[in-house]
């Protein structure tokens, strides 16, 4: 019982694609993940489970805390199993 699946220590690990300590903008995000900004902006707008998301002051840039995308990523990853 001493070796673990090696499958199911990957499913408990949280995702870490980002820098939790760190703020993020709206084009940096979408270069990391390799995505359109619309998707950004759109994940943002989701009104069920929404990318919290903050502005630097007043109509500025919208940033978004790594700690935060984090989170987001691991609540929508893609389980095979479940496909």
């Amino acid at each position: 019982m001493a070796s673990m699946n090696k499958n199911s220590a990957e499913e408990i690990r949280p995702m870490n694609v980002f820098n939790d300590e760190r703020n993020y903008r709206t084009d940096e995000i979408a270069d990391i993940l390799r995505v359109d900004r619309s998707s950004v902006y759109r994940w943002i707008r989701d009104i069920e489970n929404p990318l919290p998301a903050f502005r630097t002051k007043e109509n500025g840039q919208l940033r978004c805390k790594g700690k935060d995308l984090n989170a987001y990523l691991d609540r929508h990853k893609v389980r095979p199993e479940y496909e």
